[in-house]
């Protein structure tokens, strides 16, 4: 191929010098080999190589090194990456300091940078508290101080083995919250390497979770259980609360968060927001659910109006805040039933599935997510008259004679 006039022109102004006149040369002054490579002679005798380029139309010099550990072949090599980067704009140097320091910042620093901002998008301050805690308890006293560019997966093996079969809940969170800060350093340009997280799972074997499901009270039982509890000694707002969350069969934070604007009456809707600003996350799975609201359940809430109309809370406590999730737990004690609030939601299942009910009905009742997400959306908005009749049908059993 031809050469243009410009790589004619370098090739007869480049490499001017040669290994024996560079080693021969004794008067200080600038020596050039062309193409903005030079030799700098000092008044002591040291010779250093230096180029000289332009960089996105700034001229600026870089140090190559000192003859004769960096021979004339040597520079010459150096130089070659460096013109072409500049050409691009690009200036290797800041960029070789710049990796540099990014080898230095440690997992605790990187971790730190990644949390600030993840936190942000934490439903709550326990969750906050429990990513701490992991870090602090498992990771940190390992790799705390290693810098984050260097830590290998042989490393992240060894913080999950201790745990990786004795506390495997534990140690699936552990995993996928290293994997995070570690995909968060690569995101940031302090890590140059492959996650070391990629593979270790495999590694160790299958993590078999025991899955704990919540006590539940038998739902042969459960219309029992209402009338002792409209009879107890607790508040009415405990009461008719708890009432509340069987009826609709929602998870506890979800009852004790219902705000009168989620209420249409005329509809006869609950629509819980899967996520608010001004509360946080409502939903488990962050998607909007509407639950149709039984002639009973709305009952409840009249009653609430009348307790506590100025409130936006429907099931506010004395101070004017949510009322805690141990006060319907502890309800439950004082009362010597075995399960839990949420147990409710199993004892609704089971009543389902005895009464055939098809399940994927009574999965879009309790709000479960599906991970096929056009079923999903099939599931949320089909079903709506099917799940009106299911929970009449609920809450004709729970609450018995009436």
């Amino acid at each position: 191929m031809p050469l243009d006039g410009e790589s004619k022109h370098r090739l007869r102004t480049a490499n001017r010098l040669t290994a024996l006149k560079v080693a021969k040369l004794k008067i200080p002054g600038l020596y050039e080999d062309g193409a903005g490579l030079r030799l700098v002679l000092t008044a002591v005798g040291t010779k250093r190589w230096v180029l000289r380029v332009t960089i996105n139309g700034r001229r600026v010099e870089r140090g190559l090194g000192v003859w004769p550990d960096v021979s004339l072949n040597d520079a010459r090599k150096k130089a070659v990456p460096m013109r072409l980067a500049a050409k691009d704009g690009i200036d290797i140097r800041k960029e070789q300091r710049r990796i540099s320091r990014a080898r230095g910042i440690t997992f605790t620093q990187a971790f730190e940078d990644f949390f600030a901002v993840r936190k942000q998008h934490l439903s709550n301050g326990k969750h906050v508290q429990q990513w701490q805690n992991t870090m602090r308890d498992y990771v940190l006293p390992s790799i705390g101080k290693r810098p984050v560019a260097e830590i290998t997966a042989g490393e992240v093996i060894d913080i999950m083995k201790p745990i990786w079969f004795s506390k495997p809940e534990t140690a699936g969170r552990v995993l996928q919250r290293l994997k995070a800060t570690f995909d968060s350093a690569i995101l940031r340009g302090t890590r140059e390497k492959a996650n070391p997280c990629i593979g270790v799972a495999q590694e160790l074997g299958c993590l078999r979770r025991t899955v704990q499901h919540h006590p539940a009270l038998p739902w042969q039982e459960v219309p029992t259980f209402l009338q002792a509890l409209r009879k107890s000694s607790s508040s009415p707002t405990t009461r008719l609360l708890f009432e509340f969350l069987i009826l609709t069969v929602t998870r506890s934070g979800e009852a004790r968060g219902a705000l009168w604007q989620e209420i249409d009456f005329g509809q006869k809707t609950w629509s819980i927001p899967g996520f608010s600003a001004e509360t946080g996350r409502r939903m488990k799975n962050r998607k909007t659910h509407t639950v149709p609201l039984s002639e009973q359940a709305l009952r409840v809430l009249e009653e609430m109006n009348q307790l506590s109309p100025q409130s936006q809370l429907i099931f506010a406590g004395a101070n004017g805040e949510p009322l805690s999730d141990n006060t319907l737990s502890k309800l439950m004690r004082l009362g010597a039933v075995a399960g839990t609030p949420h147990g409710f939601r199993s004892a609704f299942k089971d009543w389902a599935a005895e009464h055939g009910t098809r399940d994927e009905v009574s999965e879009a009742a309790l709000a479960h997510s599906d991970r096929n997400e056009i079923r999903a959306a099939y599931l949320r908005t089909r079903f709506l008259d099917e799940r009106r009749a299911l929970m009449d049908d609920w809450a004709r059993f729970v609450v018995g004679a009436e």
